[in-house]
């Protein structure tokens, strides 16, 4: 372990992280060129982008793509990636909204393909996107208070934000020994 890393995501901080799981966030796009970080007990906060240690991982296009939304979240990647075309997933999406009206959020759902509100605060969805994808998109609708959480039961894959960084870990032991 190279250091110890603090990541601020739209004010909460975030971290202790290990340099190594810096770059797994990074290879995930949950950290963003953009995003903010500083190492543990220190308040210099930089851009990831800019930090030598990091700076390997983010390209010169991804660091000028980067717009305003990247500030709410260090889980958005400038251009979201997609599967091979013509191959559809299915998608449950929990989102707990505390902060923002519906309409843009359910806007935004319905633009990834066909869609059904299965419950207040569940929809699936049919649609050519990957988790992250989904993840990535919807994320720009929410608010700091706001959590998401987004399977892909297609291909058993997970994709969340804002549930802290325990929670992170603890769903991330939960999915690791369910595949």
């Amino acid at each position: 372990m190279n250091g110890a890393w603090t990541i601020n995501a739209g004010g909460r901080l975030y971290g202790p992280f290990s340099s190594d799981r810096m770059r797994g966030f990074a290879s995930e796009g949950r950290l963003a060129a953009s995003s903010l970080i500083a190492r543990e007990n220190s308040s210099d906060w930089r851009e990831a982008g800019a930090e030598p240690e990091f700076a390997d991982l983010f390209s010169a296009s991804t660091v000028a793509s980067q717009d305003g939304a990247a500030e709410k979240s260090a889980e958005i990647p400038p251009t979201p990636p997609t599967v091979q075309e013509g191959q559809r997933s299915h998608f449950a999406i929990v989102v707990d909204l505390k902060s923002h009206g519906l309409a843009r959020l359910e806007h935004a759902i319905a633009a990834l393909g066909p869609a059904y509100r299965l419950l207040p605060n569940v929809w699936i969805v049919s649609t050519d996107q990957t988790v992250s994808a989904v993840r990535n998109r919807l994320v720009q609708e929410l608010g700091k208070s706001d959590s998401l959480f987004v399977v892909d039961a297609s291909r058993g894959k997970a994709a969340w934000f804002n549930f802290g960084p325990e929670a992170d870990v603890r769903i991330r032991r939960v999915w690791q020994k369910a595949s």
